[in-house]
This record gives C-alpha cells, structure tokens and sequence, in this order.
C-alpha cells in the first residue's frame, strides 16, 4: 500500500486520535509554533508541507491572523478536510495536491513548516527535500520541523516504541486507531535529529537547532542566510 493510500484510509479519523498518538501533543506543536516569526501581527506566507487534514496549519493560522498559508499534501482525501477546516477562510488558505520530493515548492515563503510528515521519506530524499526547503524561503525565512525521530541505538528506538505504546494506551487510544497508526508507521523512514540537523546545515542553513524532544518527537528548525 502506497503512503497515499495509507493516509487517504485514514483520512476521517486522523485528527480525532492525535492527543492519543501524540502524547506530548500540546508541549510539541508549540514548540513548532515558538519557532515562527515573533511578531504575530505580520501578513507571512507559509508553505505546510505534507499538512494532512491542517492541523499544524490551523494552530498557525491562529496564532498569525494575517498570515497566507499554502497546505501541500499527497493524500486527496487528506486534503478535503483540510479545506473543510478552513472553508469559512478561502482569501487566506489554499491547498495544492503534490508530492513534494517531485514537485517544485514555489515560493518565496517567509516559513516552511511541517508535521509528521517528512519522516516518510528516505535519507536521500530528506537530503534533497531540506536544499528545495532553503531555496524555497526568502532570505531569513524558517523552516520548522516537527517530527518523528529515530533513537540513535537499536535499543534506544526499542525503548522509545515501548513508551510511545504505553503512553499512547494510557491516553485512551482505541485499538481500532492504534493498529491505523501501527500500519502507517511501517512506511516510516526515521532518521536520528542528528542526523537531520546536519542535513540541514549541509542545505545551507544558519541558526539549526532541535528545539524540543519528547522520546521519538522533536522540534527542529533553520533559518535560511
């Protein structure tokens, strides 16, 4: 089964499991959201990458009124609760159906952003994903990941599996969503934040840091030179 088949299955209740699934779900998206421009009353435009049914993107539409946010996703059923969510919003949000390691980005974007999604890519295509990311933003421009990170042993991604399920269970995750995520995750390409960070320095990025990291979660960002 394809990512794209994965997520369009998903599609109707993905948002409903994620304080289950995301057990530092609050802490993590607004580590994300710390590391946008300060001043919230500026008119940005944002590229959300991989951005499912808008989640990342409604917490950043909220936080920025007068922001412009491009949701850029592979999933078509993904993408039609995405515009659900924003149908009362039409002149500030627009969705484009695109695989994003084929694709041109667009652009110039004050900020890049995305959420669990990028991760599904191979270490290669990460590569190739964080220089289209830098040439993407306008001089100053961020991008912000937050992420789903591989432990850097064998026996550190055992521990962070087992208490990924142990807090997600005590969360109240149903067995039915569980075993959904449980699927998707077989796609998973992880790699270590180290890693990444390196990845993103190699891009040309300045100021790279990991911000934030809750076991397999972390918050990673760069700011294009």
């Amino acid at each position: 089964m394809t990512i794209q088949e994965l997520f369009n299955r998903s599609a109707a209740r993905y948002d409903l499991a994620r304080r289950q699934l995301v057990p530092c779900f609050d802490d993590f998206y607004a580590a994300a959201l710390e590391r946008l421009p300060a001043e919230r009353d500026r008119s940005i435009q944002v590229l959300d990458l991989g951005a499912g049914t808008g989640l990342l993107a409604a917490l950043v539409a909220a936080a920025y009124p007068q922001a412009h946010l491009t949701l850029a996703d592979l999933s078509p059923d993904m993408l039609r609760r995405a515009e659900e969510r924003f149908a009362d919003q039409p002149e500030r949000v627009s969705v484009r159906l695109m695989d994003f390691t084929r694709e041109e980005l667009g652009g110039p974007y004050d900020a890049v952003v995305s959420a669990l999604a990028i991760h599904h890519l191979d270490d290669e295509e990460k590569r190739a994903l964080f220089a289209k990311i830098h040439a993407a933003l306008v001089p100053g421009g961020v991008f912000v990941n937050a992420e789903q990170v591989l432990g850097e042993t064998p026996a550190i991604e055992d521990e962070y599996h087992r208490i990924w399920l142990r807090e997600a269970r005590t969360r109240g995750v149903t067995a039915h969503d569980l075993a959904l995520s449980l699927e998707r995750m077989r796609a998973d390409r992880c790699a270590p934040v180290e890693a990444q960070l390196a990845w993103l320095r190699e891009a040309g990025f300045s100021e790279v840091a990991c911000w934030y990291k809750w076991y397999r979660f972390a918050v990673y960002s760069g700011v294009r030179r």
